[in-house]
């Protein structure tokens, strides 16, 4: 990203110029615009203006083509959800399960993937897991794992406590294969990485964390044959094809509307609205760039600083995520350092979580880099 787009974007985060902000894995920062898109839109119903429901749902349906355009998909197959977890709810209560059908995993995947998918063992559903190695699934054991009973084959784009970035592509060709669908927990890649749609049949991504938007909105991105698979579980009256209509038996929308049945978020969706404009104008080619460059950076200076950088040398599995630990320091002392130092971060899996974003200066990775550096050992 040239400079003078680096300070005009670091000028609508005004928390990333008061602390080297590097937790966008955690939570990302919102902008002044977000913040404007919600006091907008509260001040409209305050007023009375959003009462004019029509030009409410109008812009929703421009944020939806907008939210389908950044994956690559459709305006049709777009559901806005509170989160990934109810995103990913929607194929869990969704398909007819069975006895004896199963759902293939990694092992180690965030809670928000793994949790609602053991619920099924109550429905005769089996649980597989494929391991972990170095931080990264192991695909080949994985696909040793699907057969004709697997009905998902579900994985993070890019793992939470490692940063490696799995081949969706292949994962695509294993689970279709079968005739399975895969379900992709997108939250730690959208918004930083430039991730598309084809060859994926459910999407889910919360908004809170690389996308830059407000807590408590989200989106998931349903392939046709998703759609037609899917049964919505909670049917409510924006779930319908006119619901203005009133009628007494539903009437069911065609497209990813059957899956929103109640009043939606609307301020939620204004602030998606901003965060996501604002990665168009940008360009998510020029934000993945801008990311993986600040990762790549990052992880030379801890290296020079004595630090040990936990990471794949294959440039395709790196995302934004950068885990690092310093031999004989205590992980969490080395955090609290960091914190002390002015460096936002999390702790995670094998030592340090960075994760810098778009709106990060080389001052940021100088500043982490350093006050790692000179951490007390214990």
């Amino acid at each position: 990203m040239r400079p003078e787009v680096l300070d005009s974007v670091r000028r609508l985060y005004p928390g990333a110029c008061s602390t080297a902000y590097l937790d966008s894995a955690a939570v990302g920062l919102v902008s002044t615009r977000v913040r404007a898109a919600v006091v907008d839109l509260l001040t409209g119903h305050q007023d009375g203006g959003i009462a004019a429901a029509p030009a409410w749902r109008d812009h929703q349906e421009v944020v939806r083509a907008a939210v389908a355009d950044l994956v690559g998909g459709r305006p049709d197959g777009i559901s806005f959800t509170q989160n990934t977890t109810t995103g990913l709810a929607l194929v869990a209560n969704g398909l007819p399960w069975g006895p004896g059908d199963n759902v293939v995993l990694p092992a180690q995947e965030f809670p928000s993937n793994s949790y609602l998918w053991r619920g099924l063992r109550a429905l005769g559903v089996e649980v597989r897991e494929a391991p972990v190695r170095g931080g990264a699934a192991d695909l080949d054991a994985l696909a040793g794992l699907v057969d004709d009973r697997t009905r998902v084959v579900t994985i993070s784009a890019v793992q939470y406590s490692s940063g490696h970035r799995h081949d969706l592509a292949r994962l695509s060709q294993i689970a279709r294969g079968r005739d399975a669908l895969l379900v992709v927990d997108g939250t730690q890649a959208v918004g930083a990485l430039a991730v598309d749609v084809e060859g994926i049949d459910v999407l889910a991504v919360s908004a809170h964390k690389w996308l830059l938007g407000p807590f408590g909105i989200g989106f998931v991105h349903l392939s046709e044959r998703a759609r037609d698979r899917l049964r919505p579980t909670t049917v409510g009256w924006l779930a319908v094809a006119d619901p203005f209509a009133f009628t007494v038996e539903p009437e069911l929308a065609t497209d990813g509307r059957r899956f929103e049945s109640g009043t939606e978020n609307a301020a939620g969706i204004a602030g998606l609205g901003a965060t996501v404009g604002l990665l168009h104008e940008l360009g998510r080619d020029v934000v993945q760039e801008t990311v993986l460059a600040n990762a790549a950076r990052l992880v030379e200076l801890l290296a020079t600083a004595g630090l040990e950088v936990h990471r794949a040398a294959d440039p395709a599995t790196h995302s934004g995520i950068v885990v690092a630990g310093r031999p004989g320091t205590d992980p969490a002392v080395l955090h609290r350092a960091l914190l002390d130092g002015g460096v936002r971060c999390s702790l995670r899996g094998a030592g340090i979580r960075f994760a810098p974003h778009y709106f990060t200066s080389d001052a940021d990775l100088e500043l982490a880099a350093d006050v790692a550096g000179r951490a007390p050992a214990q």
